[in-house]
């Protein structure tokens, strides 16, 4: 028995060593993720592209491609496909207009030329609004938004259980008396 603890102890103790190289198994220092003030944009909106600082080396030309189901549309700058200076610190700040009859997912990339980092990012477009016209053809005011149930299927759910409580107390009080 002391064996198997010990072989138990030793398997957990190899597991526990061996996290740490699996998780430096991928180079995470090499910049650091670009992100979208919202994952979630209107069509027409605008969403911001913000890099943290060390995310490009020190003013490096980052080039920025934009794709989707109307990324031809997509505003930055002047085109989808354009390059733009990093900021000092290796931070930047990219601001992503959608076009109107924007629908789907868009993806943003960086690359950075000289610290070969890529970043990519991903936006999903919800669809603009379509005018709607209010009408309440049967005029009855709200919707009902109630239970599907009707009335007497819960009063009869109710009615069973009261009675399966009062046949479970009558059984209880049968045996109490055979058993005096």
């Amino acid at each position: 028995m002391f064996k198997k603890i010990l072989a138990a102890i030793a398997v957990s103790a190899a597991l526990l060593l061996s996290a740490p190289v699996a998780a430096n198994a991928v180079d995470y220092t090499q910049g650091a993720p670009c992100r979208f003030d919202s994952t979630v944009v209107q069509a027409g909106g605008t969403a911001t592209l913000i890099c943290v600082p060390g995310t490009w080396a020190a003013s490096e030309t980052v080039d920025w491609t934009a794709s989707g189901e109307n990324g031809a549309n997509i505003v930055m700058v002047s085109s989808v496909t354009f390059a733009k200076v990093a900021n000092g610190d290796g931070s930047d700040v990219l601001k992503v207009t959608l076009p109107a009859d924007a629908v789907g997912t868009y993806s943003v990339v960086g690359h950075g030329r000289t610290s070969d980092h890529t970043c990519p990012a991903s936006l999903t477009v919800l669809p603009a609004d379509s005018a709607v016209s209010v009408s309440d053809p049967g005029n009855q005011g709200l919707a009902a938004t109630g239970s599907q149930v009707a009335v007497w299927a819960a009063w009869a759910g109710g009615g069973m259980l009261l009675i399966g409580l009062l046949v479970l107390a009558i059984l209880a009080w049968a045996r109490k008396l055979r058993a005096s």
